[in-house]
């Protein structure tokens, strides 16, 4: 078993996910790294390809039912803390970020407990290639919670990421959101804990099978609210921490 495990979340990306697997296998990422295909119960040949263009080390679920990205999240974590591996990282199976970094991400994990993809500290492409509205909500809302936690992150909204699991296994998961901001809180943990974070920079690509469906004002607002409980409720912070208790929660 290698160090590392890249985990791929996959939903309807037929269209997708075929040039995501050229890339893995082009820079030769399946050689030293494990990878989690998830087939979050697709509808359309999202499973069928993943079956047909399988590559080494890599191991395919397909979920009988739909679970939703924070669900998936959970589970991807606990599956790297009961496997023991060293780092996860984290990809979208619709080839919106650059598999082709997979090993600078790997490599930069060495030295920090979280490091991730920033489109924003390629501000022009970004600006050139990300849709107006969601460019202006990330520019916005990553000043608002650079405010909120006194932090100076370039963004907190990239999903090309990767953890030390060790650190991971700090985490009371049971008390994270099962929706996608739960990305965000993990990210909120580590800043309150101190942990060392990274950034390296990233292309922004965005094509019309590519952009999100994540209920806009839903997600605005619960990420502004976590930021806020991170940074202010002592409470809601230790109840983030996993207990001696939970010790056998994987």
């Amino acid at each position: 078993m290698n160090d590392t495990l890249v985990v791929v979340f996959c939903y309807n990306v037929e269209k997708n996910i075929k040039n995501l697997i050229i890339k893995l296998k082009k820079n030769k990422i399946d050689l030293k790294r494990d990878i989690l295909f998830i087939d979050d119960c697709s509808t359309d040949k999202t499973n069928k390809i993943l079956n047909s263009y399988k590559i080494n080390n890599s191991i395919i679920i397909k979920n009988k039912k739909n679970q939703g990205f924070g669900l998936n999240y959970k589970f991807s974590i606990k599956y790297s803390i009961k496997n023991k591996y060293k780092k996860v990282i984290f990809l979208h199976g619709d080839n919106q970020y650059p598999a082709n970094k997979v090993p600078l991400l790997d490599s930069l994990l060495e030295k920090v407990s979280l490091c991730y993809g920033s489109r924003r500290l390629n501000f022009k492409i970004m600006m050139k290639n990300m849709p107006k509205l969601r460019l202006f909500a990330n520019l916005i809302l990553t000043i608002f919670i650079n405010f909120i936690l006194r932090n100076s992150a370039s963004e907190y909204f990239s999903g090309f990421r990767g953890f030390r699991v060790n650190k991971l296994k700090k985490i009371n998961l049971k008390n994270f959101d099962d929706k996608w901001v739960i990305e965000q809180q993990i990210h909120f943990y580590f800043i309150k804990k101190k942990y060392s974070i990274s950034e390296f920079s990233i292309p922004t690509i965005y094509k019309k099978n590519q952009i999100s469906n994540i209920p806009a004002f839903y997600y605005v607002l619960s990420v502004l609210i976590n930021a806020f409980k991170f940074s202010y409720l002592k409470n809601f912070s230790e109840r983030a921490d996993r207990k001696i208790s939970d010790l056998n929660q994987y």
